[in-house]
């Protein structure tokens, strides 16, 4: 048995098929997007176009009409034109100007990874789309720019930055969502809160109002920008408290060494460094001091006990051994006592 080629059917296509819309596509797609505005187009993208627009003017389905007619047809009537075929397989063939020079050509190039459908359908919009639109590289490399641009200019804000001011070791008073802000450049907070689209104030005078919520979870995340960007010397009152935090209900190095390597708190070392030193601070602020909230000559209760950390340590050495206590009064008692006292 022999394969035969069966016979071409009576309407085989003519390349003068469709002339009218042919015309019409030459003169909105050929000679304005390729010639005039000196675009780069794919060869997908014109057959597509051209198939909406005998769709459009003439009401026929010519979806079966073939790619090579239609090169063919524009190599003759364009022979200005200049194709490429890139190395992809998966790429189709690129119609350009000749003039058009190699830097503006690699410009131009359109995006590998859109889908021709999408796309040429841009190509078959009203001549007013047409005139203000762009490729989808064109689009990307200035999107390039402008996001380069703006992390250059946070990354001078970053740089400004002082961080914490406060004198070591940083206290309850230092450590707190207040102080927080003020180690955050009002531009990385802004542009967070623009990201998550929490708001849609452009400005860059003050702190963009967000919800309490939200607030907290992007200063967190503007924090571990500041504590990254300085590669651990600008300490953030969230490295510090959330380190201490960590050490004081696990007790785990290992954990506090995680969160560490993940930028989110100060390391090990910093960690025991500051609970060193506000232990020290308390002996050198006297033994005889009332802490803050409390009043003198008042009835006191006091709970005290031994709590040790039980680090995990290699050895078993350099575990932490302390006692906690507890302690609390009520103002208005000796007030109360002395006026039953005098009736």
């Amino acid at each position: 048995m022999f394969l035969l080629r069966p016979d071409k059917p009576e309407t085989e296509q003519d390349e003068a098929m469709f002339d009218a819309s042919y015309k019409l596509f030459c003169e909105r797609i050929i000679r304005q997007r390729l010639l005039v505005n000196n675009e780069v187009l794919r060869m997908g993208q014109l057959r597509q176009a051209f198939i909406d627009m005998v769709k459009a003017n003439e009401g026929v389905d010519a979806s079966n009409y073939r790619q090579d007619l239609l090169k063919k047809r524009l190599a003759q009537d364009f022979p200005q034109l200049a194709f490429h075929m890139p190395t992809k397989r998966n790429v189709c063939e690129l119609f350009f100007a000749e003039t058009l020079s190699k830097d503006a050509l690699v410009d131009m190039l359109p995006d590998p990874s859109g889908t021709e459908t999408t796309q040429s359908s841009e190509l078959s919009q009203t001549d007013s789309d047409n005139e203000t639109g762009r490729t989808k590289c064109q689009t990307t490399h200035e999107d390039t720019r402008t996001l380069y641009t703006a992390a250059l200019f946070l990354k001078r804000l970053l740089s400004d930055t002082p961080g914490m001011s406060c004198p070591w070791p940083p206290t309850s008073e230092n450590v707190n969502v207040t102080e927080s802000q003020t180690v955050v450049p009002i531009g990385l907070y802004n542009l967070l809160s623009w990201i998550i689209g929490s708001t849609e104030e452009p400005t860059l005078d003050h702190y963009v109002n967000i919800d309490d919520d939200v607030h907290l979870k992007v200063l967190s995340v503007c924090q571990d920008i500041v504590y990254l960007a300085s590669k651990g010397r600008k300490q953030t009152p969230k490295s510090l408290a959330l380190g201490l935090t960590v050490r004081h209900l696990t007790g785990s190095s290992r954990i506090v060494s995680l969160l560490n390597r993940l930028g989110h708190c100060a390391s090990w070392d910093t960690v025991l460094s500051l609970d060193t030193s506000l232990a020290q601070l308390t002996l050198v602020e006297g033994r005889d001091k009332i802490p803050k909230g409390f009043s003198k000559r008042t009835p006191t209760t006091l709970v005290w006990d031994n709590i040790d950390f039980g680090e995990e340590t290699l050895s078993g050495r350099g575990t932490t051994h302390h006692t906690n206590g507890i302690k609390w009064n009520f103002p208005g008692s000796s007030s109360l006592a002395r006026a039953g006292k005098l009736k």
